[in-house]
């Protein structure tokens, strides 16, 4: 009921402070709907977990977007694929697409910018467009996708014999069934392939499982820091499906020039901030440009560290997306689907409540300088539970040991 409420609220910062009221009412519905799960004379099937999760996805939907334009953006690249143009070739205010402007060509945010968005993406919007003209696809594809998670995610559940209670963290979740329903964010489509990825490799599929990678990376690019773990166990037959598929899902918007295919993907990895952590530390002490570097080369000795090591690949997965987080400059909320899968697979307190301190950024919108303040209580909660919770972690394993 919680999140039917938020159909109500309009376009508006003024609309924040009671947005963040009913969000925060639906997370104790949450917290309350898992400790009841976890209890384990609570038999819960698969059947009822998915059609609630349905329940929840539609709640919040009401064919708009509201407080983030993102959807818009997807919307104009899949009307400008529609009309046969290269949407890597030229940035939404360049005049050579002035006839192709529609009554939401104006919501769009840094017109200047060419697109972001990796090719799968945009093959799906850009299909999409032929189905509806308008953004409402966008928030339909985002919710349908965010629910197809749960299919890869159940069927790793079974194979590694964890109870399929716990695909409730992700299936429940009160913030990703609004930032997909209301934002129309994409991301759902990486992580679903992801996920498939591990599956396939969870069940000596090589083949599949690079090609899936493959197409992961195609639909978001952040998803290249999990590649190297998995096909460094898919061996040659992996790597061989990863490289056709990227090269032939690329192939299509290659005339651009290598120039305006990362032009986007370039500005944001110079340009954007936003609740970062570490990141803004770093920045604080040593300049934007330094941070940067220093942060991108401790993901990559990161990334290839646990490449080379033995071990769950799907924990190292985890663990290379939760770092990417917390070592980015841009933590935005949705960017937690990127890893509330692997807390199912490998349940953490604060892999949990992480997503109900990332209601925090939703202020930044209602009060930039308060917004600014908000994230130190955020991240002085969210690093010492994850401190607690490892040093408890380590205790435990402690005294098993002996």
């Amino acid at each position: 009921m919680c999140l039917f409420a938020v159909r109500s609220f309009e376009d508006s910062a003024a609309q924040i402070p009671g947005f963040l009221v009913v969000m925060a009412a639906a997370f104790l519905c949450y917290f309350a709907a898992l400790l009841l799960v976890r209890n384990p004379a609570c038999v819960v099937s698969a059947r009822l977990i998915i059609a609630i999760a349905v329940l929840i996805q539609i709640a919040p939907y009401s064919r708009r977007p509201r407080w983030d334009h993102d959807a818009y953006r997807y919307h104009w690249d899949g009307l400008v694929l529609a009309h046969g143009v290269n949407p890597y070739r030229y940035a939404p205010g360049d005049h050579e697409l002035a006839r192709l402007r529609d009554g939401y060509w104006e919501l769009i945010d840094y017109k200047h910018i060419k697109t972001i968005y990796p090719p799968v993406t945009q093959f799906l919007v850009g299909a999409g467009y032929f189905l509806d003209r308008t953004p409402r696809r966008i928030l339909l594809l985002a919710m349908g996708f965010n629910l197809l998670c749960l299919w890869p995610l159940l069927l790793l559940l079974r194979a590694r014999g964890l109870d399929q209670k716990w695909l409730t963290i992700y299936a429940w979740n009160p913030l990703l069934a609004n930032e997909f329903a209301i934002g129309g964010h994409l991301d759902p489509i990486s992580v679903f392939l992801l996920l498939a990825a591990l599956y396939a490799l969870e069940r000596k599929c090589m083949w599949r499982s690079g090609a899936l990678i493959g197409l992961s990376v195609m639909a978001k690019t952040q998803m290249i820091l999990a590649a190297p773990l998995l096909l460094r166990r898919t061996g040659v037959k992996g790597i061989v499906a990863f490289a056709a598929l990227c090269v032939g899902v690329l192939a299509p918007f290659v005339g651009a020039g290598v120039s305006d295919l990362l032009s986007g993907s370039l500005a944001y990895l110079r340009q954007w901030e936003n609740n970062s952590s570490v990141f803004a530390v770093l920045r604080y002490l040593l300049g934007d440009g330094t941070a940067r570097a220093i942060t991108a080369c401790v993901m990559i000795a990161l990334t290839g560290w646990l490449s080379v090591r033995r071990g769950d690949v799907i924990l190292h997965v985890g663990c290379v997306l939760g770092a990417l987080l917390l070592l980015s400059p841009t933590f935005f909320p949705w960017y937690v689907s990127w890893v509330l899968p692997f807390v199912c697979l490998y349940p953490a307190v604060t892999g949990v409540v992480v997503t109900f301190l990332l209601l925090a950024p939703y202020v930044y919108y209602y009060d930039k300088p308060l917004g600014f303040l908000v994230r130190i209580p955020e991240f002085i909660l969210l690093y010492a539970m994850a401190g607690v919770e490892y040093a408890l972690w380590r205790r435990r394993r402690g005294t098993a040991s002996r």
